[in-house]
């Protein structure tokens, strides 16, 4: 499936925030890791090479590209283009320049070391790259003694990039929204746009047509002024 930016989703988001733009990216990469996981990772071990960009999961090797790094004693996390003491060539630092380019409004991707908080781990950090990038790949965080580096792979399986039928899709939404915090409206959006699924939107309410099936999502505003979803049915 070719990539479909997270960037031109057709609804409004505010382009400078992180949960916005974290609402956006998190289903399509919630459902691309987990196939990355059922299907590539497994049982494997994995072993990464951050100089010439390679990753390996048991015998299959993949491209890999550096994020930044979290460090679980400054509790920090340092882009990897800003780690000008590492030593990494430029080819194994692009994606997360590129990114940087493409998300001029988002300070966390201009800022090259910050601290890390609940909101800014760098899962949701490594998600919303994936989500960005023009190309198709997933993340994998390589832990370390006091800390951990975070990767795109790629080079994976179109399979992993397919899009998802009704069933599963609705299956990875609740789950989303089951315990992990989101804008409930931006994450059934942005999951939809980059699945290809065609849909309308309105007011409270999105409907989707995955083929002859066609579901809305009715959503309601919380305090804390994002939107929940409250009803899926069928139309």
């Amino acid at each position: 499936m070719e990539k479909i930016s997270l960037l031109d989703c057709p609804v409004e988001f505010d382009g400078s925030s992180m949960l916005d733009i974290l609402s956006l990216a998190s289903g399509r990469a919630f459902l691309c890791q987990n196939r990355m996981g059922e299907r590539i990772i497994g049982d494997n071990g994995w072993g990464l090479d951050p100089m010439n960009g390679i990753i390996r999961f048991g015998e299959r090797e993949f491209t890999a590209g550096i994020l930044g790094t979290e460090s679980s004693i400054q509790n920090t996390w340092l882009w990897s283009w800003a780690h000008t003491e590492s030593g990494l060539p430029e080819r194994c630092t692009a994606t997360a320049r590129r990114i940087r380019r493409e998300l001029p409004e988002l300070a966390e991707f201009q800022t090259g070391k910050f601290m890390l908080d609940e909101l800014h781990t760098g899962h949701n950090l490594s998600m919303i790259c994936v989500g960005s990038s023009r190309d198709n790949v997933c993340y994998y965080r390589c832990p370390y003694d006091g800390g951990a580096i975070f990767v795109t792979v790629a080079g994976l399986p179109e399979e992993i990039f397919a899009p998802a039928d009704d069933r599963e899709f609705l299956r990875q939404y609740i789950d989303i929204i089951g315990g992990f915090y989101c804008d409930h409206r931006l994450l059934a959006a942005g999951f939809l746009h980059q699945n290809a699924t065609p849909f309308e939107y309105g007011g409270n309410v999105i409907e989707a047509a995955f083929g002859e099936r066609a579901v809305r999502f009715t959503f309601e505003r919380t305090e804390d002024g994002l939107s929940r979803v409250t009803d899926i049915s069928n139309v």
